[in-house]
């Protein structure tokens, strides 16, 4: 066991969300406090929980529940619509009650959209990002990112729904990941992750529609600094052709292709990623080829 390692976890009480959030430090480790932000649906535990076993000691890893997800809820219990802004208002409030300063972040998905935010809102507070196929950067053509919304919105209704739970996960995981394995066990276990909140999930799905529609895209993509983005192979190829395209376009922005994978990277690929966490956090992005 490492020296000095503490495990913690707790809920941070905002005004409109109780905030849940595990912790895991160790004195004798170098490096960055690392961020790791989920994506819809699935808690903080549950994605990150292998990859944490296998990446290289950091001074702190804090894994909060994002809204929607996992133990984190609206005081009263309530399943509320939520904004972008909103979930990075409740990463800095957590990062400042934590006393986290620099850092790295890791967002997946809904996590990597919020991340990208975050970066915007803290600027250099925010040392490195890895993204793993981010909300907001799913194509490069605006009437694609359109087609992405509404089908975001259409499978929300049907989750929201209560009768079409499992045909709307469905809808979604054909948007995201149409090269997907069908195994009718990997299946199950997908839509099991996603519809133990069902109304948080249809919210997340929602907040990252109108985030495509509402947010100046270039913007958020020019204050992003010393960027890891990670794709599935298996992912649609307008997906990873954007991707690319970003990453040649700028010195400080690196995009890693993992064969076998789709949009359930950390799910299927955790050594990989630690892999890559760990050479990002040790190297300038653009040795990390």
């Amino acid at each position: 066991m490492a020296i000095g390692l503490g495990l913690s976890e707790g809920v941070l009480a905002l005004e409109q969300q109780d905030l849940f959030w595990r912790r895991v430090d160790i004195e004798s480790a170098g490096g960055s406090p690392l961020v790791l932000l989920h994506g819809a649906g699935v808690a903080g535990g549950l994605t990150w929980g292998p990859l944490i076993e296998l990446i290289a000691p950091r001074p702190t890893l804090l894994v909060p529940d994002l809204r929607g997800a996992g133990h984190s809820r609206d005081p009263d219990g309530v399943e509320r619509p939520f904004t972008v802004d909103q979930v990075v208002e409740d990463i800095v409030a957590l990062l400042d009650d934590q006393r986290v300063g620099r850092c790295e972040v890791v967002g997946y998905s809904f996590g990597g959209l919020v991340a990208m935010r975050l970066r915007q809102r803290l600027g250099e507070r925010i040392e490195s990002m890895t993204l793993i196929e981010p909300g907001l950067l799913e194509r490069a053509g605006q009437t694609e990112m359109l087609c992405v919304r509404q089908g975001y919105h259409r499978a929300a209704a049907r989750v929201r729904s209560g009768v079409e739970v499992e045909a709307g996960i469905v809808d979604f995981l054909d948007l995201i990941a149409p090269r997907r394995s069908r195994h009718p066990r990997i299946e199950q276990v997908a839509i099991a992750r996603l519809a133990e909140r069902p109304l948080g999930f249809a919210n997340a799905l929602d907040c990252v529609a109108q985030a495509v529609g509402g947010l100046d895209r270039a913007e958020v993509i020019d204050a992003q600094r010393q960027v890891l983005c990670v794709v599935g192979a298996k992912s649609p190829e307008t997906l990873r052709d954007y991707h690319h395209t970003l990453a040649a376009a700028r010195d400080d922005w690196e995009c890693v292709e993992i064969a076998g994978a789709d949009h359930s990277l950390p799910f299927q690929k955790p050594r990989r990623i630690a892999a890559l966490l760990d050479r990002a956090s040790a190297m300038p992005a653009a040795s990390l080829r």
